[in-house]
């Protein structure tokens, strides 16, 4: 008698465990679903489109309004220029730019300047945006699509023809007809008026000189520490964004090198080579192996989070922008040169002791 009460009492514990573990598992999916809840229940986003009225190839602007707490922050996706984007193709994206509003919440705004590619009934593709929470809690949402009446620049099927003109009448020749004789003597005049506002414009910007064109006269390395403080002010690494942070810091050791030491060895441009193809680049070029290992050592780190989907830690991914910049210290001239030597490079130099 005792041994089934034992086993009555310990199948009854069992169910009681089970059911406290399924009231424990279903209160965790509770409070998860209830962050993901509070997240996003106060983020609003609006989506407009201008010009209302498109045609095939016109250019459309995008204007898109998050609104969100104080408290949250918005990061927007960003587009890579001149790349296909659903049945449009990405011209331009500003910055985004964030303002408090009068009821305290803030609205975090962007504008997207694309051509449309579609005919008919085209629907704005999806640009996924993350929102952050105050306790760290980061979800992606995106604006509803909206469908936009794209029509043809060609004639529609229904257009009215126009009846053919009938011959002209040639029995008469053409400078014994007044009519014909006073337009001829119309474009003759117009034609002589536009040459001589031709030719006076012409001499004018001859005697007040043609402005010449805007030249960037920043050395190379005084154009990659600038852009190397522009990535720390970003701080991406704090927002978890290390793709993005590790991509702008190798784009500019590319640029680098290329401008350095690669501009004469390579007939490709570093910002389009694999790391191996910069790596084999850089030992045909005047850089030093030790520096050139520093190098590669950078890219290869750059990789692993842009490719192989490694998570740093927020200090590492800072010191790969500390990294670039002592890569530029140590290679650029002791002094700079008052221009570029022959095939287009800046050679390295020391200062005179």
């Amino acid at each position: 008698m005792s041994r089934v009460v034992h086993f009555q009492w310990r199948s009854r514990c069992r169910i009681w465990l089970s059911a406290l573990a399924a009231a424990l598992l279903a209160a965790g999916a509770f409070g998860t679903a209830f962050a993901q809840e509070d997240v996003l229940s106060k983020v609003r986003i609006s989506l407009s489109v201008e010009p209302p009225t498109l045609s095939f190839g016109d250019e459309v602007t995008f204007t898109l309004e998050v609104t969100h707490p104080n408290d949250h922050r918005v990061v927007i996706q960003r587009l890579p220029t001149n790349s296909p984007w659903g049945q449009f193709e990405v011209r331009e994206q500003s910055k985004a730019q964030t303002v408090v509003n009068d009821d305290g919440m803030m609205t975090t705004s962007q504008t997207i300047t694309a051509v449309v590619f579609g005919r008919g009934t085209v629907q704005t593709p999806d640009l996924p945006i993350s929102v952050r929470g105050p306790d760290g809690t980061v979800e992606q949402t995106s604006p509803l699509p909206k469908e936009l009446i794209v029509g043809s620049v060609l004639p529609g099927p229904d257009a009215e023809l126009e009846d053919i003109r009938p011959q002209a009448d040639l029995s008469t020749p053409i400078w014994e007809n007044p009519a014909a004789r006073s337009s001829g003597l119309l474009i003759l005049l117009a034609g002589l008026l536009a040459g001589a506002v031709i030719a006076a414009y012409l001499l004018r910007r001859r005697m007040q000189g043609t402005p010449l064109p805007i030249v960037d006269t920043r050395t190379p390395w005084e154009i990659a520490i600038e852009e190397l403080d522009r990535i720390e002010r970003l701080d991406l690494p704090e927002d978890g964004l290390f793709k993005e942070h590790y991509t702008l810091v190798a784009d500019t050791m590319r640029v680098y090198v290329q401008a350095m030491y690669l501009r004469d060895v390579s007939p490709v441009d570093a910002i389009d080579m694999t790391t191996d193809e910069i790596w084999d680049a850089l030992r045909r070029s005047s850089l030093n192996y030790d520096d050139a290992k520093l190098v590669l050592d950078l890219l290869q780190e750059a990789d692993l989070v842009k490719f192989a989907k490694y998570t740093p830690a927020v200090s590492q991914a800072y010191e790969a922008s500390g990294q670039a910049r002592y890569i530029v210290e140590i290679t650029r001239p002791a002094f700079q040169p008052e221009e570029p030597s022959q095939n287009g490079t800046y050679a390295q130099q020391e200062a005179p002791a």
